[in-house]
């Protein structure tokens, strides 16, 4: 691990994956397996959680492995452990970047002590698998940067359930100065870490989730040109539209970071990030819905009404309207009695369809908030 590097991975008290940080490094493999030789079981997790056994020896002469941040060139295949069914993961060729959890935590791992050519068998506790959530019939492999990508079709993996798999490293190169990328590329590698991170949040593992999220608001950054402090009205000076949409990603990942940080429980946290978005966007209305679903959750229940009502363009200058007001307000504007109506960007009309959605949701997060708003206040 380089100088002033953070561990592998975020570890939660609710998370079921293991600290990599604290499981194995290659000093410890050293210690530990200095006489090895190939075709024999390493112990990399110093519990007998993680054991390899090299079945084709890569180049060593220089010593150098591959660390956190790298792009690796791999390829892998993964399935159930003494089990007779096929592998039901296989990747050829792909490109990963190392302490992301890309690839399953057993395997990341393992890159971290393999040279260049080298190729291996894993046996992975499900720790270094698929945690205790395990992985059932239907549910989403989670390949790297794709939303709707293949399902998985094999057996229950419970939390009790065994993986091993055949993983080769090909090849290296260190992560590039982001500067020195295109914007196109710094989308790319933007929303593949974003997409990865909603696959971890939506296994209940928010802190590695954050984790995802926070590495793709390192290549989203664009200060020079692109994202700029706000204007006095609080919206974002016009950029070029490569830049804009760098921003609207931007913002998009931290959004996630907010909701992310909210199932975690840091509900001071997620506050702060989700008004770091309206500050650039005071009419985000997913922001603002999850600004809504932050403070209800603190119990600051009158705030929470107002980001409610304000969400679907309700209440952009009534801050003042309190209490039964509030509720009459919000009821009229349901009904549709009222004349005001939102702003709208001209080029950025809500589809028919899109504004039932939002329609359903601002009806229900705000009965909820009026209700706990009444009983707050007796």
């Amino acid at each position: 691990m380089r100088e002033g590097e953070k561990p592998l991975a975020e570890k939660s008290e609710c998370s079921s994956f293991e600290d990599l940080a604290s499981a194995a490094t290659p000093q410890k493999i050293a210690e530990n397996s200095a006489e090895t030789q190939k075709d024999e079981w390493q112990d990399l997790s110093v519990s007998g959680a993680l054991l390899k056994k090299i079945i084709k020896s890569g180049d060593d002469s220089e010593g150098l492995r591959p660390h956190r941040g790298d792009i690796c060139r791999i390829s892998y295949e993964i399935k159930i452990k003494d089990s007779n069914e096929d592998c039901f993961e296989k990747r050829d060729n792909i490109k990963i970047y190392l302490g992301d959890n890309e690839i399953l935590q057993g395997l990341d791992l393992a890159l971290t002590l393999m040279c260049k050519g080298e190729a291996c068998h894993l046996h992975m506790a499900p720790r270094f698998g698929y945690g205790e959530s395990g992985l059932k019939p239907g549910e989403s492999l989670g390949l790297i940067g794709e939303a709707d990508g293949p399902k998985y079709d094999g057996s229950v993996i419970g939390p009790d359930t065994w993986l091993e798999a055949k993983l080769e490293l090909h090849d290296w190169s260190e992560e590039p100065e982001h500067e020195t990328l295109s914007i196109a590329e710094r989308m790319e590698i933007g929303i593949r870490r974003r997409k990865r991170g909603n696959w971890w949040y939506g296994r209940e593992e928010p802190q590695l989730a954050i984790q995802l999220y926070r590495r793709a608001l390192d290549v989203l950054d664009e200060s020079e040109g692109g994202i700029t402090d706000p204007t006095p009205s609080g919206e974002l000076a016009q950029a070029s539209d490569a830049r804009q949409e760098l921003l609207e990603e931007r913002l998009r990942a931290q959004t996630n970071i907010a909701s992310a940080q909210q199932k975690a429980g840091d509900f001071d946290a997620a506050l702060q990030t989700v008004n770091r978005v309206l500050s650039c966007q005071p009419r985000n209305q997913k922001a603002l819905y999850r600004k809504s679903r932050i403070l209800s959750a603190m119990g600051r229940n009158e705030e929470a009404l107002k980001a409610a009502m304000a969400m679907g363009g309700i209440l952009p200058y009534e801050a003042g309207v309190r209490g039964g007001a509030a509720e009459r307000y919000l009821a009229k504007r349901l009904s549709g009695t009222t004349s005001h109506k939102p702003e709208v960007a001209p080029d950025k009309k809500p589809s028919r369809a899109k504004m039932l959605v939002w329609g359903s949701v601002l009806v229900g997060v705000a009965s909820v908030l009026v209700y706990r708003y009444k009983v707050q206040a007796h």
